[in-house]
Formats: C-alpha cells, sequence, structure tokens
C-alpha cells in the first residue's frame, strides 16, 4: 500500500504545495484581410487599432460610453494580436464624430498610426441597451464588419466580449476567448475552494463550499461540470461540481489517494492518479460512475498529473522512473510511451495545447520553476517565463494563443498569463489569500 511517509520528496512536494502557498447581427459590408499570425515570434508587431469612446444616443447611463471603449479596448489588447491607441492622442470629440465610413476622416486616424478604427454607439431605454458597433479599416477607408446587440443593460459587458470576438475573427479567421472563463484554487484561511473567473480573472465567484481543501479544478468539454480534488471527506478524492445547481457528487473514493483528474476530449472519460493498488498510477474512468475503464500508465515510478492531446489518442503525463520527475506521454492505443523532456531534473505539470503541437510545462531552472514550451515529440524546447518567483501550473487557452499559470513573482501566489511568445505577461487575479491551480474552460459558446 502506498504510504505518504515514504514517498518520494517531489510527490510530497507536488501534493502538499497547493496546501503551502442576445446579439443580433448584420453580415460584414467587405471581407477583411486576414493575418497569418505567428505569436511564437518574440518580434511580432501587434496590430495598432484606435477605439474611441463609444457615442451615446440617450441621456441614460453616460459612462457607459467610456466603459464600453475601454471594455472592449482591454480585450482586443489582452489578446495579444492587437495595440489600442492612447484615446488621449485622438483629434476629435467621440460625441460628435460621425459613425459611418464618408463622415470619417481617415487620413487623420492614418497619421496617428492606426491599422483600423472602431465606432460604436449605444441607446438605453430602461432595462434595454442597444448597442451598434463598426470595425473600418484606416488605409482602405472602408468598413469590415458591423454588428448590432440588444438586450438588458447589465449584460453589456458580454455584448462587447462578444464584438471583441468579432474583431478577432474577422481579421485572422479565428475565434478569441472573450466568453472563456478560469477555474482555480482560491485560499480562505485554513482551508481552500474553486473559484471560477472571466478569462480576464474579473468577475471572481466561488464555485466550491465543501470547507475543506479543494484542488486541482479541471472544466468538462461542455463547461457544465468542474472534476476537483477535495479533502472534505477525509483523503483525497475526486468529486463533480455541477454548475447549473452548485452541487457535487464523488467520483472516485478508491482507497488510498484519487488526484489529478483530467477530462478526455470527446469522450465522456477522466484519466486520474489512484494509489488504490500501492503505487501511484494514471487509470481510465467513466465520468458518470467513476468506474475503472483501464490502466493508462503502472510501474514502479511514481506516475501523475496527466493531460490529454485534443483528440484524445495520447496523453502527457510525469513520471520519475528516470530517477527525478520528467514528462512522458503515451500513446492510449498502442501503449508506446516515449521521454519528451530531458534538460533540468525536476520537469511537471504537462499541458497540451488546444491545436494539438506544443506542451507547456513546468521546469527548475536556477532553483526556480517556470514555464517551458516544447513540440510534442520533445524538440523545440524554450523558456517562456523568467524571473523572481515561482511559475507553475500552466493551463492553454482554448485558441493556442495564451498560457495561464499561478506566480509567486509578486510575493503571493497569483494567476497570470502570457502570450504563446512571452510576451505581454500580466497578472489576471488579486484577491487576497493566494490563487493558484488554474484551469482554462473551452469556449462557452462551442465555437
Amino acid at each position: 500500500m502506498f504510504c505518504w511517509r515514504h514517498c518520494r520528496p517531489w510527490l510530497r512536494l507536488l501534493l502538499i504545495l497547493p496546501f503551502l502557498a442576445v446579439g443580433m447581427s448584420r453580415l460584414a459590408h467587405a471581407q477583411a484581410q486576414r493575418f497569418e499570425l505567428d505569436l511564437t515570434n518574440p518580434n511580432f508587431q501587434r496590430i495598432a487599432i484606435a477605439i474611441p469612446d463609444f457615442k451615446r444616443q440617450s441621456s441614460e447611463q453616460t459612462q457607459l460610453a467610456r466603459e464600453m471603449g475601454e471594455t472592449l479596448a482591454g480585450d482586443l489588447d489582452f489578446s495579444g494580436i492587437f495595440r489600442p491607441l492612447d484615446p488621449k492622442g485622438f483629434l476629435e470629440d467621440p460625441q460628435t464624430m460621425g459613425l459611418n465610413a464618408p463622415e470619417i476622416k481617415f487620413p487623420d486616424w492614418r497619421r496617428l498610426g492606426a491599422d483600423y478604427m472602431v465606432r460604436g454607439n449605444y441607446l438605453v431605454q430602461g432595462g434595454t441597451v442597444k448597442i451598434e458597433a463598426r470595425l473600418f479599416d484606416v488605409a482602405a477607408g472602408r468598413p469590415v464588419i458591423a454588428k448590432s446587440y440588444e438586450g438588458d443593460v447589465r449584460g453589456w459587458r458580454a455584448m462587447i466580449h462578444r464584438f471583441a470576438d468579432e474583431i478577432l475573427y474577422a481579421l485572422t479567421g479565428e475565434r478569441g476567448v472573450f466568453d472563456t472563463k478560469i477555474a482555480y484554487v482560491q485560499s480562505m484561511g485554513k482551508n481552500k475552494e474553486i473559484f471560477i473567473s472571466d478569462f480576464d480573472g474579473s468577475n471572481p465567484v466561488q464555485a466550491s463550499r465543501d470547507n475543506s481543501l479543494c484542488l486541482s479544478p479541471a472544466w468538462n468539454p461542455q463547461m457544465s461540470q468542474i472534476a476537483y480534488v477535495s479533502y472534505r471527506d477525509g483523503n483525497a478524492k475526486i468529486y463533480l461540481l455541477n454548475l447549473q445547481d452548485g452541487s457535487s457528487r464523488m467520483l472516485c473514493g478508491y482507497p488510498g489517494m484519487n488526484i489529478s483528474p483530467a477530462w478526455r476530449p470527446g469522450r465522456p472519460e477522466l484519466a486520474v492518479t489512484l494509489t488504490r493498488d500501492g503505487n501511484p498510477d494514471i487509470f481510465l474512468v467513466s465520468a458518470s460512475s467513476g468506474q475503472i475503464l483501464q490502466k493508462l500508465v503502472q510501474g514502479r515510478s511514481i506516475n501523475v498529473s496527466p493531460d490529454w492531446s485534443p483528440d484524445g489518442r495520447s496523453l502527457a503525463f510525469v513520471s520519475d522512473e528516470s530517477g527525478n520527475p520528467q514528462v512522458y506521454a503515451i500513446d492510449v492505443g498502442s501503449g508506446q510511451k516515449r521521454r519528451l523532456t530531458f534538460s533540468g531534473t525536476y520537469n511537471t505539470s504537462p499541458s497540451w495545447s488546444p491545436k494539438g503541437d506544443l506542451i507547456a510545462y513546468s521546469g527548475t531552472v536556477g532553483g526556480r520553476h517556470h514555464i517551458f514550451i516544447m513540440k510534442t515529440d520533445g524538440s523545440g524546447n524554450r523558456q517562456l517565463t523568467d524571473g523572481d518567483g515561482d511559475d507553475v501550473s500552466p493551463t492553454w487557452s482554448p485558441d493556442g494563443r495564451m498560457i495561464a499559470f499561478s506566480s509567486t513573482r509578486q510575493g503571493g501566489s497569483a494567476i497570470w498569463v502570457s502570450s504563446v511568445n512571452g510576451i505581454g505577461v500580466r497578472r489576471l487575479t488579486r484577491q487576497g489569500g493566494g490563487q493558484e491551480l488554474p484551469d482554462w474552460s473551452p469556449r462557452m459558446s462551442g465555437r
């Protein structure tokens, strides 16, 4: 039987570290130029975009004029693709300037360095808001997309997020992450609970209420449940949190530890680490019953932290069979296993890109943990983060353009994000108590 007292020091650290530390739209007037974006290139130049305040069409909620523009600019800046221009340099009053192409002085915007610009207006009537927004190609002097949204005024941010997504799609052919969420572990005194925030760390909401130690949240593909580890009934067991009604039920409560849940894409199954046979091995279990379907990885070594490839055919995981924790991958069908990391003596927390071409992980350099990226065969290894503090637990955005992780670079643990080229590192969470072990959701719309 597996014994906590005698488990390898690195596994003890892995296990106790968390304890320490609706729209209506019109078709585009014209096809936009599609950009081929290589965000892995550190010399990538962002697209300059001007976003004046939205034009108010009523005397109600006049503050939304600036808030809508700032929210849209924040979204596009967050994407790592756009560079919103400073509104202080704009030459016209956004409340008097035109909304349509013939009314816009495009040469002035070109002189300011804008590649694109947005003009928007809104009308508040009682509890309803109507928003119209257009994206213009400044050089061509023509509209690219025009969208209209209407709904409860309290939901205006969701409408702006959706327009940001439309802009990204028009210019790149790919949707953004503006309707996604991030689940993470929030320290609350002696306890830890699962929290959920918007993609940018705003609007944090407590999801679990176990009054215990909750760890390792993992979204299901439908974004309706979160699997997580909880000690509420004694030892570590895996539970499923229903996001519709807030209820939870135990999925895996086998003797020993039940940890590291990872949903399999395209199937109602999870990979989990169990010590039911004495050694930490990785099993495939049913998402409905928790029944063991298959033992995926076994041996005398410690095998933890599974993460699936997007096609659900391969699994990245951590094993210490070489003496130190390293990242491996296994083909589930054939059982063929290969070691991926050879540089460094402590490599953990693999996370497979949703595009299937890269794996992020946490590795040790100079006594600090940082985030690395490599190809799925282990080649092309490069360091993404550096500096003071420890950077651990990487998780990919669903568009494969960004990586969120937990870091202590400013003292206590918080959730940070970086573009895949390492540029634009920013902090997302700022609540007290510390946040760690993030997991980025799929797109809410399923797009």
